[in-house]
């Protein structure tokens, strides 16, 4: 597996442990407002810079899916993020 690959993989796995977190905290914490919510994303995960970012960056995405359909489930959610993962590297590795 090429470095790349292996970089976009981890950035993968941390967005999906990102949205899962955010999901997670807005669930048990209803009012809490998006900044709130990524802080403690942000704090829970272990990653390197990239990975950190893209976590982050698909939590926030996922914080505002819920709240434009409050009554989704989380699994939905989830995959509506994870669809637009290629999006989300892309902007990232253009940022760097």
């Amino acid at each position: 597996m090429t470095e790349n690959k292996s970089k976009v993989k981890g950035m993968r796995l941390a967005m999906v442990v990102g949205i899962s977190k955010a999901l997670e905290y807005k669930a048990k914490n209803p009012k809490a407002e998006l900044e709130e919510v990524l802080q403690f994303v942000m704090k829970s995960i272990n990653a390197q810079e990239e990975s950190k970012v893209a976590a982050i960056a698909a939590a926030s995405r996922a914080i505002k899916y819920r709240e434009q359909n409050p009554q989704e489930k989380g699994k939905i959610i989830m995959q509506r993020v994870m669809n637009e993962t290629d999006l989300i590297v892309n902007e990232i590795e253009k940022s760097n």
